[in-house]
């Protein structure tokens, strides 16, 4: 597991309303968010990014940028972000499990009708315009979710001192 302070690895992903989302393509944002979710069929992760689509206007206020990512192909992660109002995040696709060991975030394999899958479990990272990590919030459960009026509450209190690094001893 990576601690604030550390490079994260290097990661790019396509997005469903086009083109890339990537680490390495500066956005002029403080800080850039990325949402690890499990995918489509979780609806712990469904209201968890409808929330955070909801609060995009308090994070830009602060000069954080928001992305999420899965595993899920291009087209069940599109038909999702469109049926669930998922519109002021760029929603990645397609993240695959060798990005997901890189990132160490926790991952569940499964079968389910036959079918095997292997996903991320929910994780945030808040990543600095250099590639080092600011935060990270892991769960190995899709129902352990931070509150996100309280991570903003916390985020305004420490922009106002520079969003100085915690958790790295």
């Amino acid at each position: 597991m990576l601690k604030p302070g550390q490079q994260v690895p290097k990661l790019e992903f396509p997005l469903v309303s086009g083109g890339a989302w990537s680490l390495d393509q500066g956005s002029g944002a403080s800080l850039r968010l990325i949402s690890f979710y499990r995918g489509a069929f979780c609806g712990f992760c469904t209201r968890f990014m409808q929330q955070l689509n909801g609060l995009h206007g308090a994070f830009a206020e602060l000069g954080i940028d928001l992305a999420g990512v899965s595993v899920d192909p291009e087209g069940v992660a599109k038909a999702w972000a469109e049926d669930n109002g998922i519109d002021r995040i760029a929603v990645g696709y397609g993240l695959s499990r060798e990005q997901i060991e890189a990132c160490g975030v926790f991952a569940s394999h499964f079968t389910r009708d036959g079918k095997e899958l292997y996903f991320a479990e929910p994780a945030l990272w808040l990543v600095r315009p250099d590639g080092e990590l600011f935060l990270t919030i892991q769960s190995s459960v899709s129902c352990g979710r931070p509150d996100l009026e309280s991570l903003l509450t916390g985020l305004k209190l420490l922009a106002g001192q520079g969003f100085p690094t915690r958790g790295n001893a």
